[in-house]
């Protein structure tokens, strides 16, 4: 799958598929959290290691993506813990989501414990399984 692909459809189907975070995509407010989800779809080697990391050692996308933006995140939250709203957490969530289940063709997930509760916030997040092919990125 090319990771134009990915970011076409991700970007095209996102605001119909997860209808309660269509702000989320489109609102100004939180413009700097779905930039910084789409700049992780588009850096291929980044996306290989969430996909590699969800796929062997079950850690969430969600984890992974925000543990690589760490630093970034703490200039965007403004927080030196970088503690996210829930609105913002489970935007982060449906926009892996649609990336894993929607685009790339997972058909199973699981809600797993992660440890980013002083960090984020963040308690559960979503580990997908059974991709429906061999996930490959060009």
């Amino acid at each position: 799958m090319l990771v134009q692909d990915i970011i076409k459809k991700t970007e095209g189907e996102f605001a119909e598929k997860y209808a309660n975070f269509r702000e989320f995509q489109y609102d100004v407010k939180y413009r700097a959290y779905w930039d910084k989800c789409m700049e992780a779809i588009s850096n291929r080697d980044l996306l290989l290691h969430i996909v590699f990391a969800n796929n062997l050692f079950e850690i969430p996308p969600v984890k992974t993506f925000l543990l690589y933006y760490r630093k970034d995140f703490t200039v965007i939250t403004g927080r030196p813990d970088a503690r996210l709203d829930d609105f913002v957490k489970k935007g982060i969530g449906a926009f892996w989501g649609m990336v894993f289940r929607f685009v790339l063709d997972y058909q199973d997930k699981k809600s797993v414990s992660v440890s980013m509760s002083e960090f984020f916030g963040v308690k559960t997040a979503t580990c997908f399984g059974m991709p429906r092919g061999k996930i490959t990125l060009e």
